[in-house]
Protein backbone atom coordinates (compact mmCIF):
# COMPACT_ATOMS: atom_id res chain seq x y z
CA UNK A 1 0.00 0.00 0.00
CA UNK A 2 1.63 3.44 -0.99
CA UNK A 3 2.08 6.27 1.36
CA UNK A 4 -0.42 8.38 -1.12
CA UNK A 5 -1.93 8.08 -4.39
CA UNK A 6 -2.55 10.76 -6.95
CA UNK A 7 -5.79 11.85 -7.27
CA UNK A 8 -7.72 15.07 -8.57
CA UNK A 9 -7.21 16.76 -5.40
CA UNK A 10 -3.87 17.37 -6.16
CA UNK A 11 -4.00 18.56 -10.19
CA UNK A 12 -3.02 22.47 -9.63
CA UNK A 13 -4.00 23.31 -13.35
CA UNK A 14 -0.15 23.25 -14.72
CA UNK A 15 0.68 20.05 -16.15
CA UNK A 16 4.41 20.28 -16.25
CA UNK A 17 3.79 20.75 -12.12
CA UNK A 18 1.40 18.08 -12.08
CA UNK A 19 3.83 15.94 -13.67
CA UNK A 20 6.60 16.95 -11.20
CA UNK A 21 4.28 16.14 -8.18
CA UNK A 22 3.55 12.73 -9.46
CA UNK A 23 7.32 12.35 -9.39
CA UNK A 24 8.26 13.23 -5.68
CA UNK A 25 4.84 11.17 -4.69
CA UNK A 26 6.65 8.32 -6.72
CA UNK A 27 9.98 8.33 -5.12
CA UNK A 28 7.63 9.34 -1.31
CA UNK A 29 6.25 5.58 -2.33
CA UNK A 30 9.27 4.08 -3.02
CA UNK A 31 10.85 4.92 0.34
CA UNK A 32 8.19 3.94 1.81
CA UNK A 33 7.55 0.83 0.09
CA UNK A 34 11.16 -0.06 0.63
CA UNK A 35 10.55 0.67 4.52
CA UNK A 36 8.11 -1.86 4.81
CA UNK A 37 10.17 -4.23 2.78
CA UNK A 38 12.60 -3.97 5.71
CA UNK A 39 15.08 -2.06 3.81
CA UNK A 40 17.63 -0.23 5.65
CA UNK A 41 21.30 1.44 6.07
CA UNK A 42 23.01 2.09 2.16
CA UNK A 43 19.98 0.87 0.38
CA UNK A 44 17.37 3.01 2.14
CA UNK A 45 19.04 6.08 2.28
CA UNK A 46 19.88 6.11 -1.54
CA UNK A 47 15.97 6.33 -1.87
CA UNK A 48 15.96 9.12 0.70
CA UNK A 49 18.75 10.78 -1.66
CA UNK A 50 16.90 9.90 -4.56
CA UNK A 51 13.63 11.75 -3.24
CA UNK A 52 15.36 14.55 -2.24
CA UNK A 53 17.14 15.14 -5.79
CA UNK A 54 14.05 14.84 -7.38
CA UNK A 55 12.43 17.48 -4.99
CA UNK A 56 15.35 20.04 -4.63
CA UNK A 57 15.04 19.93 -8.57
CA UNK A 58 11.31 20.28 -9.22
CA UNK A 59 11.24 23.40 -6.09
CA UNK A 60 14.02 25.28 -9.01
CA UNK A 61 12.08 24.16 -11.55
CA UNK A 62 8.88 25.72 -9.48
CA UNK A 63 10.22 28.83 -8.41
CA UNK A 64 11.51 29.79 -12.23
CA UNK A 65 7.70 28.70 -13.27
CA UNK A 66 6.86 31.37 -10.55
CA UNK A 67 9.72 34.11 -11.90
CA UNK A 68 8.20 33.47 -15.54
CA UNK A 69 4.62 34.48 -14.74
CA UNK A 70 5.00 36.74 -12.67
CA UNK A 71 3.75 35.39 -9.43
CA UNK A 72 3.66 38.07 -6.50
CA UNK A 73 3.78 35.47 -3.91
CA UNK A 74 7.22 34.00 -5.01
CA UNK A 75 9.40 35.18 -2.66
CA UNK A 76 7.40 33.32 0.00
CA UNK A 77 7.41 30.78 -1.79
CA UNK A 78 10.96 30.40 -1.77
CA UNK A 79 10.95 30.17 1.67
CA UNK A 80 8.49 27.62 2.37
CA UNK A 81 10.47 25.34 -0.03
CA UNK A 82 13.85 26.19 1.61
CA UNK A 83 12.10 25.25 5.63
CA UNK A 84 10.93 22.37 3.56
CA UNK A 85 14.52 21.32 2.61
CA UNK A 86 15.78 22.10 5.79
CA UNK A 87 13.03 19.83 7.57
CA UNK A 88 13.90 17.09 4.67
CA UNK A 89 18.09 17.16 5.93
CA UNK A 90 16.95 16.89 9.55
CA UNK A 91 14.73 14.09 8.79
CA UNK A 92 17.14 12.53 6.64
CA UNK A 93 20.40 13.18 8.86
CA UNK A 94 17.97 11.14 11.93
CA UNK A 95 17.56 8.37 9.66
CA UNK A 96 20.97 8.10 8.63
CA UNK A 97 22.79 8.34 13.20
CA UNK A 98 19.80 5.81 13.20
CA UNK A 99 21.42 3.09 10.47
CA UNK A 100 18.78 4.13 7.96
CA UNK A 101 15.71 3.11 9.24
CA UNK A 102 13.16 5.86 8.76
CA UNK A 103 10.70 6.65 11.08
CA UNK A 104 6.53 7.16 11.46
CA UNK A 105 7.55 11.02 11.48
CA UNK A 106 9.19 11.05 8.72
CA UNK A 107 6.71 9.72 6.94
CA UNK A 108 4.16 12.15 8.43
CA UNK A 109 6.04 14.84 7.43
CA UNK A 110 5.86 13.23 3.68
CA UNK A 111 2.51 12.91 3.67
CA UNK A 112 1.45 16.50 5.33
CA UNK A 113 4.45 18.03 3.27
CA UNK A 114 2.66 16.40 -0.33
CA UNK A 115 -0.74 17.00 0.12
CA UNK A 116 -0.55 20.55 2.38
CA UNK A 117 1.86 22.02 0.18
CA UNK A 118 0.64 21.29 -3.29
CA UNK A 119 -3.77 21.61 -2.01
CA UNK A 120 -2.54 25.08 -0.17
CA UNK A 121 0.19 27.03 -1.27
CA UNK A 122 0.87 25.08 -4.91
CA UNK A 123 -2.72 25.91 -5.78
CA UNK A 124 -2.40 29.19 -5.22
CA UNK A 125 0.21 30.12 -8.10
CA UNK A 126 -2.00 27.58 -10.45
CA UNK A 127 -5.46 29.55 -9.45
CA UNK A 128 -3.43 32.84 -10.60
CA UNK A 129 -1.61 31.36 -13.96
CA UNK A 130 -5.24 30.26 -14.75
CA UNK A 131 -6.51 33.72 -13.98
CA UNK A 132 -3.32 35.26 -16.05
CA UNK A 133 -4.05 33.46 -18.66
CA UNK A 134 -7.94 34.49 -18.89
CA UNK A 135 -6.85 37.92 -18.82
CA UNK A 136 -4.35 37.79 -21.50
Amino acid sequence: MPLMNWDQSLDIGVEKMNAEHRDILDAMNIVYDGANAGQSGPAMMAKIARLGDITTRHFADEEAYLARIGYPELEIHKGIHKKLLDDFAVHAQAIAAAGGVPTSAFFTFLRLWLSAHIKCIDLKYGNYAKSAQKAA
